[in-house]
């Protein structure tokens, strides 16, 4: 008699940790698996991104060379300009 009732709060036992953890862990698993669903769309979306932004690297690399050469132009009008200051304030 003892036997069986110490067999049946087992399983009880046993069914409501299950349960508990079930219900934990299936929250968790729907989650798991709708963020898998963005982050696959997220990685779509950058590898549309890398490909439209690919062309632009020529075109960066010519205007990097281009502000280079206004920078230098400019300085040198500065120069100018300060010399020209320094002349008219005799």
């Amino acid at each position: 008699m003892i036997f069986q009732i110490l067999v049946i709060w087992t399983l009880a036992l046993t069914a409501a940790i299950v349960l508990a953890l079930a219900g934990y862990l299936i929250p968790v698993a729907y989650y798991l698996y709708r963020t898998a669903g963005h982050l696959t769309k997220l990685v779509g979306g950058l590898k549309a991104v890398r490909e439209n932004a690919a062309p632009l690297t020529g075109h960066l690399t010519n205007l990097g060379s281009g502000l280079t050469v206004l920078r230098d132009e400019l300085k040198a009008v500065d120069s100018s300009l300060g010399d020209a200051v320094e002349i008219l304030s005799r």
